[in-house]
């Protein structure tokens, strides 16, 4: 285990979090082969060792940040402290407790109150940087209730544990429904932070080895086929081939039984099933186009939207050309017959592309922007434009709610 701690007069090494932009920081190598890392902020050029979580005029509350590598890893060592402004250099607050019977159980203790927003800041931040690794352990914190029934549950099997929530519920819940719904939770989780976290979509890009951003979505609906079964229409969907959702739908394709490619080829449930074909583009893909067509409130849709309804449509066009009937036999990719057939008749087709937070301004949803887009995908008679944002939404409304 090698730690690496440096201490500096100079108190540019801080970072004030209060109101701080964490994009500026980077976690940089020193530089001389012995596998130091450090803090920098790219703003001042400086080196950071310590994070301002409180500044008052005599006395600053700090978060000092040490970087440690372990078995090839690098993991972040916290320290709480006070400054004393009043002396010269970074010397720590002392406090003097009285002689009394309290003072030989008093070990270390640092005042957070003023900061505890700031210090979770911090914390959320070093969670976001995908070069640091942290426990996969975690805690909970449960209300009395809860604990009691966690105790009382302990040493329990899993049948005996099923049974009486069974009991409780007065349903047939199984081990497979639990694990069911606890993993389309959790991929949720990570469908919301593909949405809403820039630098864990990158790391997931690159963990991926994916040549763009839309590699990283296919892959993702392709590990999770149910988020278009729940969310694009009431009626209950599953992919067309149970392995995947991509299809080649021209060439030598699903019809034929052994070339053009399809995002998502989606059937759905019922005695006889019809055909869906999804285009998958990104959450970043713009809706409109960045400046208005006719000033100020006409604006016409992106080219990727327009490319994407011309794209699906087009591939709904092909593969349809190849069928003779009304009802279909689907096959393998080597001919053998899947034992599924479906309805071509008008299939329907969708784009998931772009988010509606686009339209937020500093001051509101800018209503211009939103009726154009809204005006757009309506008028549209073949195509349903689904955003990413609302694609999350409809899935949660089954999942999460």
């Amino acid at each position: 285990m090698a730690e690496f701690s440096i201490n500096f007069i100079a108190f540019e090494t801080e970072f004030l979090v209060e109101n701080a932009d964490f994009s500026v920081l980077e976690i940089r190598d020193g530089g001389k082969g012995n596998g130091f890392k450090y803090f920098y902020n790219t703003e001042t050029r400086s080196l950071v060792t310590d994070f301002v979580l409180a500044d008052s005029q005599r006395v600053s509350t700090l978060c000092q940040v040490t970087i440690i590598e372990k078995e090839g890893k690098l993991t972040p060592r916290i320290r709480l402290w006070k400054r004393d402004k009043s002396k010269s250099g970074k010397v720590a607050v002392e406090h003097v407790a009285p002689l009394d019977g309290t003072t030989k159980m008093i070990k270390a203790t640092v005042d957070t109150d003023s900061a505890h927003e700031n210090f979770w800041k911090v914390i959320h931040y070093l969670q976001s940087v995908s070069d640091l690794s942290f426990p996969k352990s975690g805690f909970r914190v449960v209300e009395s209730d809860e604990a009691e029934l966690l105790k009382s549950f302990q040493g329990k099997d899993k049948e005996t544990i099923l049974d009486a929530v069974r009991i409780t519920l007065g349903s047939s819940l199984t081990e497979a429904d639990l694990h069911l719904l606890g993993n389309r939770k959790s991929q949720l989780d990570i469908f919301e932070r593909l949405l809403a976290d820039g630098q864990f979509f990158e790391s997931e890009k690159k963990r991926l080895s994916a040549r763009g951003p839309e590699a990283v979505w296919q892959h993702f609906f392709e590990t999770n086929p149910w988020i278009f079964g729940y969310g694009l229409s009431l009626i209950s969907c599953q992919p067309l081939d149970d392995e995947k959702l991509e299809q080649i739908t021209a060439g030598a394709n699903i019809f034929t039984g052994a070339g053009k490619r399809a995002d998502a080829v989606l059937r759905s449930r019922g005695y006889i099933s019809s055909l869906a074909f999804c285009e998958i583009k990104t959450h970043a893909s713009p809706l409109l186009k960045r400046s208005a067509y006719r000033p100020p409130d006409v604006y016409q849709p992106s080219d990727d939207v327009v490319g994407g309804i011309a794209q699906v449509q087009k591939t709904v066009n092909k593969a349809i050309q190849l069928v003779t009937r009304s009802l279909h036999d689907i096959y393998e990719d080597d001919g053998t017959p899947t034992g599924v057939s479906v309805s071509t008749i008008r299939p329907r087709q969708i784009l998931v592309i772009g988010h509606l937070n686009q339209f937020k301004t500093q001051a509101g949803i800018n209503p211009e922007q939103l009726s154009s887009f809204e005006l757009f995908r309506t008028s549209i008679r073949d195509v349903e434009v689904v955003t990413f944002d609302e694609l999350y939404e409809r899935a949660c409304f089954i999942v999460a709610n």
